[in-house]
């Protein structure tokens, strides 16, 4: 059974989606509740483990690394070695993300390099070790990465989003990526305790939060939400396409950027011309919307695959 919220909790999810660093104060006059009222009810979602953290989204191309995604097929694996796999994958500094799917692939890694012999490293030594579990696998560099709120839950109509993939050098110091490394495992740590663990002021923290922001490094604080508590599957697609040209692709983006339940589209360099995520009810709904997408852009879509994300164990985009 699905867990019900009201039109209090969608507001309070709907402030926290893109930017959860905000107070309980900011929140409470956004959506006219009290702080007291907003802290209890944003509890009470932790407790329900519909909010299962608060993440820093930060554009890692800036910092001179290359989003790689690795989409993996199990072979004649027992429940004992994918936990073994997982725990490897889990305690990689260079993995940033990883997904559980049933489908065209049941394992997605991202794995952040700043080359391709970094990457090499990283991918030889995961394939090395477990390449006898997977039977495909393809290997995919992401070029850009469009994130969006999640307007499906919100009722809103909010077309914005945030772009990972830039590639304009910034340089970091050290506190810099201290904090960033802190920022991606929890959004919501306080500016003070933040600076205790990095024997600084709050106001430097404050600062440098700000400027890495300004700078689009961060491109946003999200919580981590479990959809299928709200009766949601996440579904990604990677579509095949024909006749490609800049501005058939941008017409594209822009249909799926208007459709509330588009969380992701990833321009990528691979077998796949464009990709993107959506939150749907059912398998139904999907093959609904890639109808009218196929009868839209007839001579564009060539053919297309899915996967359905039905766990997400590692989101961390602080790639050292």
């Amino acid at each position: 059974m699905s867990l019900k919220l009201d039109k209090k909790d969608r507001k309070i999810l709907c402030e926290l989606d893109m930017d959860a660093r905000q107070s309980f104060a900011a929140i409470a006059k956004k959506v006219k509740l009290s702080k007291e009222v907003v802290n209890y009810r944003i509890k009470e979602l932790e407790k329900k483990s519909l909010i299962q953290g608060y993440y820093a989204v930060l554009d890692i191309t800036k910092m001179g690394y290359t989003y790689w995604r690795v989409f993996l097929k199990y072979h004649s694996i027992s429940p004992e070695k994918e936990k073994e796999i997982m725990d490897y994958l889990r305690q990689n500094p260079a993995v940033g993300w990883v997904a559980v799917g049933d489908g065209r692939w049941d394992l997605t890694i991202v794995i952040w390099a700043k080359n391709l012999a970094a990457f090499e490293v990283v991918y030889d030594d995961f394939i090395f070790r477990y390449n006898k579990y997977f039977g495909d696998k393809y290997v995919a560099a992401a070029f850009k990465i469009y994130h969006f709120k999640r307007n499906y839950l919100y009722q809103t109509n909010d077309h914005s989003y945030a772009l990972l993939g830039e590639n304009k050098l910034v340089e970091l110091d050290k506190l810099d990526f201290k904090i960033l490394s802190l920022l991606t495992k929890n959004a919501r740590m306080p500016a003070v305790d933040i600076a205790d663990k990095l024997k600084c002021t709050a106001n430097t923290i404050k600062n440098r939060i700000k400027k890495l922001t300004k700078e689009k490094i961060i491109i946003g604080f999200r919580a981590k939400l479990n959809s299928i508590l709200l009766g949601y599957v996440h579904y990604k697609v990677f579509m095949h396409l024909n006749n490609l040209s800049g501005k058939k692709l941008k017409e594209i983006i822009t249909r799926l950027n208007y459709n509330p339940n588009v969380i992701y589209i990833t321009k990528s360099f691979g077998d796949a011309e464009l990709e993107f995520e959506m939150m749907l009810k059912t398998k139904n709904d999907l093959y609904k919307f890639m109808k009218v997408l196929r009868e839209k852009f007839p001579k564009m879509i060539r053919d297309y695959q899915t996967v359905l994300y039905y766990e997400e164990p590692l989101i961390d985009y602080f790639p050292i």
